[in-house]
């Protein structure tokens, strides 16, 4: 295993021993039960999350804050909605804690879109 993903099991174990000392947990929700049936209106309903979530995530980036987008809490979706509180036409999609990160961030390491991003057909990397 390479030294960044030594780093990310390091830091999702941390989280996980001390998940009760993270000062904001955001459960993102979707307001209607999501029906298992068509597959389509699953991602379409998973769809209309995690856009705003990714702007959470953005956001606090940008404001120095520590957060990552986690769905194991909701393993079971009922347990989540007794634990929260929820109705049962509330689905909970998304959980994000947030909070000051313990060490300092370093600079983000994405690849060039050129690399990933492909024209008319997988790998044809035209952008290159």
């Amino acid at each position: 295993m390479d030294e960044q993903m030594l780093r990310i099991e390091k830091a999702v174990q941390w989280q996980a021993d001390h998940f009760e000392e993270i000062p904001v947990v955001v459960v993102a929700c979707l307001k209607g039960a999501i029906a298992p049936w068509p597959p389509i209106g699953v991602s379409s309903a998973y769809g209309s999350i995690y856009p705003a979530v990714q702007n959470l995530l953005l956001a606090a980036r940008a404001a120095g804050l520590g957060a990552a987008l986690i769905t194991l809490p909701l393993w079971s979706k009922l347990l989540a909605r007794r634990a929260l509180g929820l109705p049962w036409n509330v689905t909970p999609c998304a959980v994000i804690p947030l909070g000051w990160p313990i060490g300092k961030y370093g600079p983000t390491t994405r690849r060039p879109v050129g690399e990933l991003v492909s024209l008319d057909r997988y790998s044809n990397r035209a952008f290159l």
